[in-house]
């Protein structure tokens, strides 16, 4: 399944810790084979926080409650748009940008609407 990965998109689902990339992996195996970049690539921009799970999750509520975040916390509660510029610059497609940044939320513009509920569903499985 990782096969389907260019080289810089494979680095970059690689640097992720085992955790994400079991998820990915799970969230790839309920999806078109044509939609697996996307699911395996959506959340490497949490690589960027360095944060464990147990920093993950209280940054997670953190969020939840709206309180301003900085630091290592503040990098992991925009991880869709720092993976999305990760991605885009390792030329993924436009659905897996997308994903990575609008996650979980509604379609954006321009994007195949079926593609997004498989690979939102999958997601939340």
């Amino acid at each position: 399944m990782i096969a389907v990965l260019q080289p810089d998109l494979s680095l970059l689902f690689f640097a992720q810790p085992h955790q994400d990339q079991r998820h990915a992996v799970e969230v790839a195996s309920r999806v078109a084979p044509h939609l697996a970049e996307a699911a395996l690539t959506h959340d490497v921009g949490k690589t960027a926080s360095r944060l464990g799970a147990v920093q993950r999750a209280c940054a997670t509520i953190w969020g939840w409650a709206r309180l301003p975040a900085k630091g290592r916390w503040r990098l992991y509660l925009d991880h869709g748009n720092i993976g999305a510029s990760m991605l885009k610059e390792a030329h993924a497609s436009d659905l897996a940008i997308a994903f990575a940044a609008h996650h979980p939320g509604p379609t954006p513009p321009g994007i195949d609407a079926r593609a997004w509920q498989e690979l939102s569903a999958a997601d939340d499985a």
